[in-house]
This record gives C-alpha cells, sequence and structure tokens, in this order.
C-alpha cells in the first residue's frame, strides 16, 4: 500500500463507474456535447477505448498518437519527482507550476534575497541558477511488462512476508538488470491493478536542473490559502526550469561547462488558448490513488483518518506561525512546510465536507451490496470472488489496530515534518544496510540511492531550522502523548517515564536531544552517513543518535508490518478488481502510481449548488485588480506595481480571448486529476501546449472519492495568461523567442 506521509488520496469503487466511457450529455443551447468519462488512463488505453469519442469531441489529431509514451507527445512530458512538466523548446526549456519550484527557490533564497518574494528572471543562460542537488528531472526512455517475471509462482508461497519479500527480490533484480543495461538512468517496477499487472519503467535521469524563470510570490501564488481550492482564482501558477547536462550529451552533476539537454521531442506553445466547449488533456505523472477499496476502507477515512489529518495539520501549522512570528529567516525556511501543511488540510476538509454532503459511505455500502449479489448469482464467479471482499476487510481492520500512534511514529520520522530526526534515522539505517550485499539491502538504502541520500544532506543545510525541527518534534510528541496508555509509543514512555508533563517540559527534553547532538555540522553529518558502523553509533554519546536508534527500530517494525499487509494483498486485490472489471463490463482506469496518464475532458464552468449562477470558465486580468484593490495589495493579494501597471494600462496585445474580452488567466476543466499532476501540461484537440493545470475546486474535491461531472473540476493557468506576463510584465523577450512566440511589448 502506497501511502505519502502528508498527501493522502483516497478514492473508492463508485468512481470505477465513472471511470468507464458514458454517454453524452447535451450541455446549455449552443455548446458542444460532452463526454464525462472520467479515469486517469494508460496511453494504450486512449485510442482503444475513447477513439471515436474524441474524434466526436473535435480532436484533430490521429487518437494513435497518444499510444505510445516514447513518442511525440508523450515524450515531451517529463517527471520532477514529485510534479509534473513538459519540454517546450529544442534547447531543454521545462515549464512546471510556480508551486513546484518552491523547494528550488527557497534554496537560493536569503533574509536579503528572498526569492520566495520576489521571483526569479536569468536574462540569460549564463544567469540561470542551479535548483539545488536533489532536483532532477525524468525522461521515460522505456516501458517493458514484466508481469510474468514478478509474479510466476507467488501464489505458491504461503506466508504473507515471505511473499512480499520474494516480489522485492525479483524487483530488485530487474531493477539491477535494467539501470545497468541503461546507464545514468533511474528505473522502477511499477504495478497496475492492485499488483496484477506489472511493468519496468526505465526514466534518464537529469541531476542538473536550474532555474530559469519564476513570477513574484503575488503573481505565482495570488490569492494564497484563501483562494486555494476556490473558483473564481487568479493565479499565475506557472515556472520556467532547463534540463542541462555534460557535453557529451550525457547527465551530468551540475557544471558551468554543461550544456542544455535536447530532447527528442517538445510542445509546441500556442497562442490561441481555449473557448468553452473545447477539448482538453491533461499529461502528466499522478501519484498515488487507492480506488479500488471497500466500504470498510472508505468508512475509516472518512470517519477516522482524514478527520484526525485535519486536527494535525493545524496543529502543526498554528505551532509553525507561532514559532515563526516575525523573524524573515524563519518565514523562508517555514514556506515550504506551511504551505503544504496549509494544502493537505484544505484538501481534506474538501473532501470529508463533500463526502458527508453525498452521503458517499451510504451509497458506496449499497453499490457494494449489488456486487456481492452479483458474484452470489452465478457458481463460477462465487467460486472466483465469493470472499474476496470479506478476506479484504479482515486485513485491512487487522493492519489498522494502533493506526493512530503508528501516524505519529511515521511522522516523527518524516523528512518532510522533522528533518534533523529523519536524518538520524537515516544514518541508523544505513549503517544496519551498509554491511549487506546490495541485492539484499532494504531498497530505500541500496547503493543507486547513495549518492541522492548524500546530497540530501547537502541541501537540508541551507533549508534547516532548529526552531522549526523543535517545535514539529514537540508537538508530534505532545500528540502522542495523548493517547491512551495502552496505545502509547513505548518511544514516549523512555523520554518520559509516564510522567505527566507540559508542553514547556517537553519542549525543554527535545531541546536537550538537540543541545547534546552534533547532527546539525554537514560534516558530522556525512561522516557519519558514509562511515558509521551499528557498533560505533550505539558507543555514541550524540543525543539525537541515541533517539534515532530507539525510534529507528519501531518504524522498521511498522515497515515489518506493511511488507506483511502488502504480501497478503497481492493475493487479494488484483481479484476485486477482475471482479469490479467483469461486474461493469468494461476497462478501468487503474490506479495513479507515478506513471505517465492521460485525462480528457471539456473547457466548462458549473454551478457550485443548485441554487447558485453557473460559473464562467475564463477569469481575466480585470478581477486580478479588483481582488488587488479590495484587499489592499496585502498578502495574499500582494500582486506586483509591474502586473498592475500593466492592466491598468490596458496593455493587452493579441492575447486578449474574444470570449473573456480580456486577458483569460485561469480556466476551467472537467479533467480527472490528482496529486502529482500538479505541473502537468493542459494540451488542446492538436496535442498542443495552451496552459498548465496547477489545482481543483473545493465542491469538487470529493472527487477523491467519487468522480462528479457536474462538479468536478481541474483548474489550469490560460496559455495567454502565462505568455502575456513574460511579454508585457517581464519583457522576457528571450524566453519568448525560444518558445515561437514574437515579443508585442519588446520596447513599453
Amino acid at each position: 500500500m502506497r501511502k505519502t506521509l502528508i498527501f493522502v488520496t483516497i478514492l473508492c469503487l463508485l468512481c470505477l463507474i465513472s471511470c468507464r466511457p458514458e454517454s453524452t450529455q447535451t450541455t446549455d443551447a449552443g455548446e458542444a456535447l460532452i463526454y464525462e468519462p472520467g479515469g486517469m488512463w494508460l496511453p494504450q488505453q486512449v485510442a482503444e477505448i475513447h477513439g471515436d469519442t474524441l474524434k466526436e469531441m473535435g480532436l484533430g489529431i490521429d487518437p494513435e498518437v497518444f499510444s505510445d509514451p516514447l513518442e511525440f507527445p508523450l515524450n515531451a512530458i517529463i517527471s520532477l519527482g514529485g510534479c509534473s512538466a513538459s519540454f517546450i523548446s529544442p534547447d531543454g526549456l521545462i515549464i512546471t507550476n510556480y508551486h513546484c519550484v518552491r523547494g528550488y527557490l527557497q534554496y537560493n533564497s536569503t533574509k536579503d534575497n528572498n526569492l520566495l518574494h520576489t521571483g526569479f528572471l536569468a536574462k540569460n543562460r549564463e544567469e540561470e541558477i542551479s535548483a539545488g542537488p536533489t532536483a532532477r528531472v525524468y525522461v521515460t526512455t522505456a516501458v517493458i511488462d514484466v508481469t510474468n517475471r514478478m509474479l510466476e509462482g507467488i501464489d505458491g508461497i504461503e506466508d504473507d512476508l515471505e511473499r512480499y519479500d520474494e516480489i522485492e527480490r525479483r524487483e530488485k533484480a530487474i531493477v539491477k538488470e535494467f539501470e545497468e543495461a541503461n546507464p545514468d538512468s533511474r528505473c522502477e517496477v511499477a504495478n497496475f491493478y492492485g499488483g496484477g499487472q506489472y511493468y519496468v519503467i526505465v526514466r534518464l535521469e537529469i541531476r542538473d536542473v536550474r532555474l530559469v524563470y519564476a513570477p513574484h510570490r503575488g503573481i505565482g501564488e495570488f490569492g494564497g490559502d484563501i483562494d486555494n481550492w476556490m473558483w473564481p482564482r487568479h493565479t499565475g501558477d506557472f515556472s520556467l526550469l532547463r534540463a542541462y547536462v555534460g557535453k557529451d550529451g550525457k547527465p551530468a552533476d551540475y557544471s558551468v561547462d554543461n550544456v542544455p539537454f535536447k530532447p527528442k521531442a517538445y510542445l509546441r506553445v500556442s497562442k490561441e488558448g481555449f473557448k468553452s466547449g473545447d477539448l482538453a488533456f491533461v499529461i502528466g505523472y499522478p501519484g498515488s490513488t487507492e480506488r479500488l477499496t471497500t466500504t470498510l476502507e472508505t468508512r475509516f477515512e472518512i470517519d477516522q483518518n482524514l478527520p484526525r489529518r485535519v486536527e494535525l495539520f493545524q496543529t502543526y501549522i498554528d505551532a509553525v506561525n507561532e514559532t515563526v512570528g516575525d523573524d524573515k529567516d524563519l518565514e523562508i525556511k517555514a514556506a515550504r512546510i506551511l504551505s503544504g501543511l496549509e494544502n493537505s488540510k484544505k484538501n481534506s476538509i474538501g473532501v470529508l465536507e463533500g463526502a458527508r454532503k453525498k452521503d458517499i459511505v451510504r451509497e458506496k455500502i449499497q453499490k457494494e451490496k449489488e456486487l456481492q449479489k452479483w458474484i452470489r448469482s452465478d457458481s463460477e464467479r462465487k467460486e472466483k470472488y465469493g470472499t474476496i471482499i470479506q478476506e479484504l476487510d479482515k486485513l485491512f481492520e487487522e493492519y489498522q489496530e494502533s493506526w493512530e500512534a503508528n501516524m505519529l511514529m511515521r511522522f516523527m520520522g518524516s523528512r518532510f515534518l522533522a528533518p534533523l530526526t529523519s536524518s538520524a534515522v537515516t544514518i541508523v539505517r544505513m549503517a544496519e544496510e551498509r554491511p549487506k550485499p546490495d541485492n539484499e539491502r532494504d531498497p530505500a538504502y541500496q547503493e543507486r540511492n547513495w549518492r541522492r541520500i548524500e546530497q540530501e544532506q547537502i541541501s537540508l543545510q541551507r533549508t534547516y531550522s532548529r526552531e522549526i525541527d523543535v517545535t514539529m518534534l514537540v508537538t508530534t510528541i505532545a500528540e502522542g502523548l495523548k493517547l491512551p496508555d495502552e496505545e502509547r509509543p513505548e518511544i514516549l514512555e523512555g523520554l518520559f517515564g509516564g510522567e505527566e508533563v507540559s508542553e514547556e517540559g517537553i519542549r525543554q527534553k527535545v531541546n536537550a536531544l538537540f543541545d547534546g547532538s552534533r547532527m546539525e555540522n554537514r560534516e558530522y553529518r556525512l561522516n557519519l552517513l558514509k562511515n558509521a558502523s551499528l557498533e560505533d553509533l550505539n558507543k555514541s554519546e550524540d543525543t539525537l543518535i541515541q533517539f534515532a536508534l530507539k525510534l529507528s527500530l519501531i518504524i522498521e517494525q511498522l515497515r515489518e508490518s506493511e511488507k506483511s499487509y502488502s504480501g497478503a494483498s497481492v493475493l487479494l486485490r488484483p481479484h476485486y478488481y477482475y471482479a469490479l472489471r467483469d461486474y461493469y463490463q468494461g476497462n478501468i482506469a487503474p490506479d495513479a502510481n507515478g506513471t505517465i496518464r492521460i485525462s480528457f475532458g471539456t473547457v466548462r464552468g458549473y454551478k457550485p449548488a443548485p441554487d447558485k449562477e453557473k460559473y464562467f470558465p475564463f477569469t481575466k486580468v480585470s478581477q486580478v485588480v479588483e481582488k488587488w484593490t479590495k484587499n489592499k495589495g496585502e498578502q495574499p493579494f500582494d500582486a506586483p506595481d509591474s502586473i498592475i501597471e500593466a492592466i491598468q494600462s490596458g496593455r493587452f496585445g493579441s492575447y486578449v480571448s474574444e470570449e473573456a474580452g480580456e486577458v483569460p488567466v485561469n480556466l476551467l476543466t472537467d479533467l480527472d486529476a490528482t496529486g502529482g499532476n500538479s505541473g502537468s501540461a493542459t494540451l488542446n484537440n492538436k496535442a498542443e501546449f495552451a496552459g498548465i493545470l496547477f489545482d481543483g475546486n473545493i465542491e469538487g474535491v470529493a472527487s477523491d472519492l467519487v468522480f462528479l461531472p457536474d462538479l468536478t473540476r481541474s483548474i489550469h493557468v490560460d496559455v495567454r495568461y502565462i505568455l502575456w506576463i513574460l511579454d508585457a510584465v517581464e519583457h522576457a523577450d528571450h524566453i519568448l523567442k525560444e518558445i515561437g512566440i514574437e515579443p508585442e511589448f519588446s520596447n513599453q
């Protein structure tokens, strides 16, 4: 089971119904027919299942072009290892979201030069700056089916943990084989349909990534958390990077001698944009969904997991804000964690409100009853699927025991929430794994990952703050101490011996952990990482190392539980999918798993409620000024003077939308998307770049549980706004010419 520690997507059976092609529906008079298939589709499914539909919707090219991830346009779509992006020039120029490069801006910021606030524009290639040693661009170069190699004989292994270990051994062997055959590549074995199908994905790993352009904060995150997940929206959430390689054309670490990467293909940037009713595509690397879930799993998320996470996120946010206060340096270092927490909290609240309003659990119960009745009505189906739901539920109930304590322990060792503690745990794990043969190591600590682990320790120095780290650890411990005695993690008993302690008392003990450690010294961390043995660490008097030795043991126990759960699931989850597939008599888009996917739909507005006016699917620049004026130019509506002046002077050129009557800012589509789709290219009916996805709407965020065609919307930056900013506001003529656009405001 793949779950992100902070960003959790919970999706269910009901969505599977909407992932099949549905009949057309007629929209308001004068609008085109709308198709609502939902789904994040594999490339080979698009033409096979939806080819005729796409032609009816106005596709101007052969739908077969979407079938091959190694050919145009799909091979112009890349991953940043968490966000999606696209090549838009023959010299490796990349477009993605502003919020996807905040970490790069943070890495290059100081309190006297805060790029998170001012943005950044390289006037030429010599001025482009490194995004940091951990920045990556991944270009898919091969996709090979390895299902037989992964699954042959697996069902004959009786023990769940042994079954997991055997799958892991096979995965490591395949990864090693393909990485040896493809130097400078990063390979992974991705599973689909709950482990029923496996592909090895080979991606070229580019290690020299540079910042080219990021807008002022008042453009890139205009509206901030207030407008997050909301419509109307007026955010210029885009930025530009460039991929560099060595002079031999191969990936290399950052060097002034490196040259721009020459991609096999890149997207043509359209200046025309969209109009209402147009066909639109989003192609990207959505991260992780779990749609093949039972009612019990869905109820747990709605009734327990999500509500508790909302509480925790708010607790963390309040604690960090109190710690930061008016300190500008801490403000920079807290920016990424605060934005992540705020985004996750608001998303979770939206999912909960939508799920409860739609009574998703009640609907899920009914659908599951219908599925069970269908299974029992046929002896062959009963033999194949008769007890699959009960078996999955029993397995899940056992796995979720002590779920809250386990979640807090993961948070305590999270690189995102507790970076220095996480570093200490990493050092302990490296000491445990380094002596083993590489094929017997935990995959995360195999030699192929050592460079990245070292680079993480190097880059940590730029963003680390003891005050914030201590606050996060204090908050997590305080929440853990609130648990009933029988659920309280042992490591907390070791720290406090069961005594009643105040938050100040917890803070004193956590400060003592940091005071007694040298872990804040980069060279010290790197030396331990590369050279320390487990015996050395056990003898160490470093207090954080001693704490990490205990915490690492608990985290590994949790991981063993996860392994057993996954080992059991691989025999059950695929058959649950097969039952659903047979029941609904059609193909189903598999869960997102970080591999390339295609969504398609229509540019259109929506009614947020039956008694509300229908939203227009575009916002426009005059509304930016209206919000700026209403909020007196204060953050998060602090648009820079340059864009306000350009709007008020009417300097719009040919970037005006006839439909909107002005330069459009953001647009709505009814596309299906999830986390990881941030930065995904929005393509028109000719597979040209016409926008970039960055968010969804609060009314439709319950699509994490069920796709709602009338409400679920994705929010994109319109290409005309992107080009207008680069032209009329930034005067970035060199960038515009590189992407084939003639500047209109060079002398203004």
